[in-house]
């Protein structure tokens, strides 16, 4: 007798066809509302502190855009007049990149010095090949001791230099960046050609925002395909029917088509996280495709109809099958609690997906597979006699492979600790990429490229002359060069250190802050009426004179280091200048903290998840102990692979926050359909070694099929060049494979050591009425035996 869910889903199997059609075509519309978010800062939440902090700088001083062509010279001397000719002609085109704002060179800086009572304000460079070589020496010279510009426009020895171009951009950024990157890239190369003397690099705020829309849509193009073809190739293999491979094709593209389309529809940005959950969603719908094609085969090589063997496949996984797609998503729904926005909405991408491929298994399949499955199928599936065997050896060895996967485990948790979180934004790119090649040839060439920034404010209007705070913020620069990992501080007070130099004879005794705040102001006063159109000072000042803008730069530091920078920074301010303290902000700031706040917000969400999952396994298999035992071999992967990947690795993300939570929802499926048939067999025959005999010949080559599938599915996104991406793909992937070793040998294991434990009746001596104590579906087994022969 089937279960009337079944009876009717192929009853009403056209009706509901159509209705699935019906849906999808709605669904298209979405796509027209699609938009997409190259901006780093969707990591962040609007509230997060450290994003609050940088937006504050921003909003007070010039924004931070920028693109930085860093360029090496083949004769390793950025001096010789024809190379400064070429900087001269690159600072030029520059200005005329769309958006741009300012142009900062080694040509262009505004060299101060006094004729008379006159303050001249120039560039350094101008004209390089009709300038007095003697002139171009003693400008080098100057120039390389010129705080301002060592480590910022020019190495220490000159052999590379770099344009700096300031860009204002605006609120939707995506459109602007794409143009202006074209742009960039277009006259780096014309300057490349023009001058063959130079390599030329591109890196900056903007090159890195548009990193992450170019490898989200390289992810899309390449990877996708890939996913295709393996799918073909590894449904193929397992179920042997051209048709079957083609209508579980069938449901995963519309189930992928619908979810796109309802992003569209209510209103989810696409950013380079959650674009890889088409990928996903493909890879879990596979599951259960191969659980019910698997079974409607068998169904129909042992001489039922289609009709028949359908509503039987529907009666035995109908509730298998929903709950491994509810605890899925409820895994991928809990990382909402994530404090990372493109996590939250990857999550609810991939549920949404979930549940669709699901519903669409239960109302597209059924009718695909009765139209287009022809020949009875002459293999078995199910492989049963090979998995008679894997049973066999997990009955006979209990012990020695429980405590053994036991010991295994608790041995690799001891290296978990050993993980470091370091969060770089330009370390989140493959060595291939551009930007990720830009920014390594100028940390070890020039400068590095991890800012700290501080808006130290006087608290008055014009305070910034106020010879009191000038020289703490002076105090503040010079504790911060002494400092290792620091390789630059720029700041308006060495500005004023040289005009007051300027102002007595540029005897470098006077390299000091004016004595008096009339002085300061005069001296800021006359510069600013000397500098050309764009070369004001709203990126070290603001408006109302009374704060001041500092910018540290540092390099060869991971996350942690950053932050413990910050840390020393704040405790310094603390003791020498209590007035000044404010947080220091930066998208490093911002990266260094996003992996320890993604944790400590997934907790709770991981929390929720696990417990709605264990009541799910309890409603699931009717039993509170096996609900709550099976949670062991489901726990225990996540937290093996983080101790694996410690003591491989031993350097983590913000992904890792939230694998748990993935990986819970995915592995417990196999647990959930082993379990079911288990039982099922535990039933029939009233014993716990037959019970596990039928698990493996009914659903032990299904599970393995899944697993491959999903640890191909995630672990093809290791060939991300997005780093987040590929540590996700590869640590979601080790875990489902460690979950089907601990399903396939640690869950019968503790099924024959605990089974007086989770069947009472036993030690009572007693068996279910219905037991028969032959082994499961002996008929199924002798045919295999016979196909063997």
């Amino acid at each position: 007798m089937y279960s009337p869910v079944a009876v009717w889903l192929v009853q009403k199997r056209l009706p509901l066809f159509i209705a699935s059609l019906l849906m999808l075509g709605v669904s298209l519309y979405g796509y027209s509302l699609l938009n997409y978010s190259s901006d780093y800062r969707v990591f962040f939440e609007k509230d997060n502190p450290q994003l609050v902090a940088n937006e504050t700088i921003q909003a007070t001083f010039s924004r931070s855009d920028n693109i930085l062509l860093v360029l090496e010279p083949k004769n390793d001397d950025s001096f010789t007049p024809d190379n400064l000719a070429a900087v001269e002609w690159l600072t030029e085109q520059a200005w005329q990149l769309p958006h741009s704002q300012r142009v900062d060179s080694l040509t262009n800086f505004q060299h101060t010095y006094v004729d008379g009572d006159d303050l001249y304000v120039e560039d350094m460079f101008s004209d390089a090949p009709a300038m007095d070589p003697a002139e171009i020496a003693r400008r080098k010279e100057q120039a390389l001791k010129e705080p301002l510009l060592v480590h910022r426009l020019v190495s220490t020895s000159g052999h590379v230099s770099a344009v700096n171009i300031e860009l204002g951009l605006p609120e939707d950024q995506t459109t602007a960046t794409a143009l202006v990157m074209e742009k960039s890239r277009a006259l780096r190369d014309e300057f490349v050609a023009k001058f063959p003397q130079f390599n030329a690099y591109i890196t900056g705020v903007t090159p890195l925002n548009y990193a992450f829309d170019e490898v989200a849509r390289s992810d899309g193009e390449t990877l996708m395909p890939i996913m295709f073809v393996l799918i073909l190739v590894m449904v193929g293999l397992m179920l042997r029917s051209v048709a079957s491979t083609m209508i579980t094709l069938s449901v995963i593209i519309t189930g992928v088509v619908i979810t796109i389309g309802l992003t569209g529809l209510i209103g989810i940005q696409l950013n380079n996280i959650n674009t890889v959950a088409p990928i996903i969603i493909m890879t879990l719908a596979v599951a259960d495709c191969v659980h019910l094609l698997s079974h409607y085969l068998t169904a129909r090589r042992k001489g039922m109809d289609k009709v028949t063997a359908m509503t039987d496949a529907l009666d035995v996984n109908f509730t298998p099958v929903f709950l491994t797609s509810f605890t899925t998503m409820i895994g991928f729904l809990s990382m909402n609690s994530s404090d990372s926005p493109p996590f939250q909405t990857f999550g609810t991408i991939s549920a949404i997906g979930v549940f669709f491929t699901w519903l669409f298994s239960l109302t597209v399949l059924p009718q695909l597979a009765i139209w287009f499955s022809r020949a009875t199928p002459s293999i078995d599936t199910e492989r049963t006699a090979l998995f008679h065997r894997v049973g066999g050896f997990t009955i006979h060895h209990p012990r020695k492979l429980f405590f053994g996967a036991l010991g295994l485990g608790l041995f690799t948790f001891i290296f978990i600790g050993d993980n470091d979180l370091n969060d770089d934004n330009f370390g989140y790119f493959s060595k291939n990429i551009e930007v990720r090649q830009g920014s390594d040839f100028t940390e070890a060439n020039l400068n590095g490229l991890n800012l700290i920034e501080y808006a130290l404010d006087s608290k008055e209007e014009n305070g910034i002359s106020d010879v009191d705070f000038l020289q703490k913020v002076d105090a503040f620069a010079q504790w911060y060069r002494q400092q290792p990992e620091v390789t630059h501080v720029f700041t308006f007070t060495e500005t004023l250190k040289r005009l007051n130099q300027n102002m007595h004879g540029d005897d470098p005794a006077w390299y000091r802050l004016p004595e008096s705040r009339e002085l300061a102001s005069q001296y800021q006063l006359l510069y600013e009426m000397s500098l050309p159109f764009g070369m004001d000072l709203n990126n070290q000042v603001n408006v109302n004179k009374s704060a001041l803008r500092l910018t540290v730069s540092i390099k060869g530091v991971r996350a942690k280091e950053i932050l413990a920078l910050e840390e020393r920074a704040q405790g310094w301010l603390q003791q020498n200048a209590p007035e000044l303290v404010t947080p220091g902000a930066s998208p490093s700031i911002m990266f260094a903290t996003i992996g320890q706040r993604n944790i400590k917000s997934m907790i709770k969400g991981t929390i929720i998840a696990t417990v709605l999952i264990s009541l799910s396994l309890v409603f699931a298999l009717g039993s509170w102990k096996l609900g709550i035992l099976s949670l062991l071999p489901n726990a225990f992967p996540a937290a093996m692979m983080l101790g694996i990947w410690g003591a491989l690795i031993g350097e983590v993300n913000l992904a890792v926050a939230v694998v748990f939570s993935i990986t819970l929802g995915i592995v417990v499926d196999d647990t959930i359909h082993f379990l079911a048939k288990y039982l099922r067999g535990y039933k029939d025959t009233g014993s716990v070694e037959q019970g596990i005999y039928f698990a493996f010949e009914h659903v032990g080559a299904a599970v393995v099929t899944t697993t491959v599938v999903l640890a191909t599915g995630f672990g093809i996104l290791a060939f991300s060049d997005f780093k987040v991406n590929s540590t996700l793909g590869i640590m979601v992937s080790a875990t489902i494979v460690i979950a089907l070793l601990f399903d396939a040998f640690f869950l019968p294991a503790m099924l024959m050591l605990m089974r007086k434990f989770i069947h009472p009746e036993l030690g009572k001596g007693t068996t279910p009425a219905s037991g028969r104590p032959q082994r499961a579906d002996h008929a199924t087994k002798q045919e295999a035996a016979s196909e063997s022969a």
